[in-house]
């Protein structure tokens, strides 16, 4: 009984998959530092710094999902089927980190943190 090897991933796939897992963990460790901040009496500039860094992350991660998403539709229009499945977390993924982005953004207009 020969053992057959699992096809190879296209190193493009791992990438991706490497870039959104980091920019997530990254967007979820600074909302936490930012919910936790009022709470630890972190100063107005740190809370500021912090929001600021979650909607850069999340609209990176937000733009990497979009990348992951246009890749995997590539592969299934090219007959590799298997690549189907993975395209709902990218959509996740995407929502969240846009999602940050916009209500982060929406904070620091409110709280003036814009222009500051």
């Amino acid at each position: 009984m020969k053992i057959t090897r699992p096809e190879k991933k296209p190193i493009l796939v791992v990438l991706i998959k490497r870039t959104i897992a980091f920019f997530s963990g990254l967007c979820l460790l600074l909302l936490f530092l930012y919910g936790i901040g009022s709470q630890q009496e972190f100063t107005d500039i740190t809370q500021l710094m912090l929001l600021r860094g979650a909607v850069a992350v999340g609209f990176f991660l937000g733009c990497a999902a979009c990348y992951g998403i246009a890749f995997n539709c590539w592969m299934v229009f090219h007959g590799r089927f298997r690549y189907l499945g993975g395209i709902m977390p990218y959509i996740i993924l995407g929502g969240l980190g846009l999602g940050v982005a916009v209500l982060g953004t929406f904070i620091l207009i409110l709280t003036g943190g814009a222009a500051a």
